[in-house]
């Protein structure tokens, strides 16, 4: 019987097939999804890919909660798994060929309000090339069947750190100022999923989104990553990410390396010196 984490590989790499085929040609408009942002049909089509994947693979009933349609149950009955999906994360990276996007996949058991410290697999897998990072509870983080762990920096000023810059209402731009000022360089992908699994494998030291704008398909899957591998994850006033009661519902994410790390960026967020 293949496991839940046999699925979640075998999911990601059916999705991907397509994506770097056949979804490269689709890059039409289809809808306004009910966060009010378009969908492009790569991503409509990529999402209906994995549900259906689910209700041919997966026996038992699985809630599918999806950014672009809501809510879908795989076959009648109580599910077993709740999947929250983002087929595309950085939509526009990939609509334009940039190779940061990812496919975010997280899994929780039964089809209560998706807590996010109960997600029990997860899934985040780079589309164009392939490279999956993956946690089950309990069993580590890992990338292409390699264990890893977040940096060792605890020190802002030593500090390489993700930073999502994209605020509508630009007033709002100050949150970072004192942050911008403390760490070492920052970064910009485009895909908050793959900036997660970055922090668990050490590829930055920290993800800063301080916006209150990201969705539960944005993170879920990688909250598990950052967890396994060691790291810390908050909102940004330093408290366990909230419950999903809805998938248009916002949070801000502050996740770091280690909890020296983590406390050294909410002191700054919060105007005191790290």
């Amino acid at each position: 019987m293949m496991s839940m984490q046999q699925h979640l590989r075998e999911m990601f790499q059916d999705v991907r097939r397509f994506l770097v085929g056949e979804g490269l040609d689709r890059l039409g408009v289809v809808q306004m999804n009910a966060k009010g942002d378009v969908t492009k049909e790569f991503d409509f089509l990529a999402e209906a890919r994995i549900i259906e994947w689910c209700r041919q693979a997966i026996a038992e009933p699985v809630r599918i909660l999806t950014e672009e349609r809501g809510e879908v149950n795989t076959r009648p009955g109580r599910p077993a798994w709740t999947l929250i999906v983002d087929p595309v994360d950085g939509s526009e990276n990939f609509a334009r060929g940039n190779e940061f996007s990812s496919v975010s996949l997280a899994v929780l058991p039964g089809d209560g309000v998706p807590h996010p410290d109960a997600v029990s697999h997860a899934l985040v897998g780079r589309i164009f090339g392939g490279t999956i990072l993956e946690a089950a509870k309990g069993g580590g983080a890992w990338r292409n069947g390699v264990r890893v762990r977040p940096s060792m920096v605890q020190r802002l000023d030593e500090a390489i750190v993700g930073i999502d810059f994209f605020f509508p209402d630009h007033r709002n731009v100050a949150r970072l100022d004192g942050l911008l000022r403390a760490v070492k360089d920052v970064r910009r992908f485009g895909t908050a999923a793959g900036e997660l699994a970055m922090v668990a494998c050490g590829g930055v030291d920290a993800y800063v989104d301080v916006r209150d704008a990201l969705t539960p398909e944005n993170y879920m899957a990688g909250l598990l990553l950052i967890a396994e591998a060691g790291g810390v994850v908050s909102d940004r006033a330093g408290r366990p990410l909230a419950p999903v009661t809805s998938m248009t519902q916002t949070q801000s994410v502050v996740a770091a390396a280690n909890p020296t790390l983590h406390a050294q960026i909410l002191a700054v967020l919060e105007g005191r010196c790290p």
